[in-house]
């Protein structure tokens, strides 16, 4: 879990320095990736703080469950005297174990460390985020299971968040390897009492790769607190799962979201103008889909993951970076148990 408490964005001295200069804060939490794929690249400021941390990269980005890889952290200009000490936080140390901190030495602009690994049942998605004083970075890990001649099972996001007496949903996507023909089935258990999950489609028609949409319901009477929820998927003879996490917490962030075009260097980018009426930590995701209706078999990108962030009590502008200019386009925002509407690109209007 990130818990990014320390670096509050609602800092009456900051929120101050905001107001005196743009009139609301301005979060750059960018997502980036292809056509085929989600890189989860973004990166978060505040103002103020003499160094900045501008991007954090994996070699490899993806590895079989029990390798390693190589995280490397960029600052805006050189470490000072001593060395510069930044935070480093996985989203799930269970399958990634970053070191708690690494060291940019003086004098230089960037430092590597390693982050190993432990075996995976289904294909997972790991943020990898470096927190320096104001600024953060950061980026995804996608974990693989071994090598089967069988399918995979994954969820996007794997952490929902919400309150008690609210519904949220989740995409479950499958992949098949080449000659694979079996329709899949999918299937929620070790469910609280009072929560229940549907899905649509379900089952996935033969060949079996694609995606479902999860939507989960909780009753008023289930108790706070974080649940493991297993997701399985089966042929009839073979299953595979993978685990929703699951966040009930009281507060309701009461966010407000209104789907816009940020503009920058000549360009224009899917955002999103949005604000909570109560300050705290909610998990935080974003979906971009190809075409005006979010329909989860037209994904595009996706950033967030479930990340806890801090939201002060002013103003964000969030925005996909890899898909500029491109208006046949949909997204789905989401702030805790909180989601927009799908905002439909080809006529939104500009933040």
């Amino acid at each position: 879990m990130f818990n990014f408490s320390r670096y509050d964005f609602s800092n009456s001295g900051r929120r101050r320095a905001c107001e005196f200069f743009a009139a609301a804060a301005l979060l750059a939490l960018a997502g980036c990736g292809t056509q085929s794929g989600s890189s989860g690249n973004f990166a978060a400021t505040t103002t103020g703080g003499a160094f900045a941390i501008t991007g954090v990269t994996l070699s490899p980005a993806s590895v079989i469950g029990g390798g390693s890889a190589e995280v490397s952290v960029t600052l805006d200009q050189p470490a000072p005297a001593g060395g510069l000490s930044v935070q480093l936080l996985s989203s799930d140390d269970s399958v990634a174990n970053a070191p708690a901190t690494m060291t940019i030495p003086a004098g230089q602009t960037s430092a590597a460390v390693p982050i190993s690994t432990l075996p995976v049942a289904s294909a997972t998605t790991i943020s990898i985020t470096a927190a320096y004083s104001g600024s953060l970075a950061g980026t995804s890990l996608q974990v693989a299971p071994a090598a089967s001649s069988s399918f995979t099972i994954a969820l996007s996001p794997s952490i929902v968040g919400m309150a008690p007496g609210h519904n949220g949903s989740t995409t479950v996507t499958t992949t098949v390897p080449s000659g694979y023909k079996h329709a899949l089935t999918l299937s929620a258990s070790n469910l609280p009492a009072g929560v229940s999950i549907t899905f649509s489609p379900t089952p996935i028609p033969s060949p079996g790769g694609g995606s479902s949409k999860a939507t989960i319901a909780v009753q008023s009477s289930v108790k706070v607190g974080t649940y493991a929820v297993t997701v399985k998927a089966s042929d009839g003879t073979t299953s595979h799962a993978a685990t929703l996490t699951l966040k009930l917490a009281i507060k309701d962030p009461g966010a407000k979201f209104r789907g816009c075009w940020y503009h920058s260097n000549g360009n224009k980018y899917q955002g999103v103008d949005l604000s909570v009426a109560n300050p705290g930590n909610y998990p935080f995701n974003a979906t971009l889909y190809h075409g005006a209706t979010c329909n989860p078999s037209n994904w595009a990108d996706e950033f967030g993951y479930g990340t806890i962030l801090n939201f002060g009590g002013f103003n964000y502008i969030f925005w996909f970076a890899d898909f500029h200019d491109q208006t046949d386009t949909s997204a789905i925002w989401q702030v805790g148990r909180d989601s927009s509407v799908c905002v439909n690109y080809n006529t939104a209007p500009d933040c």
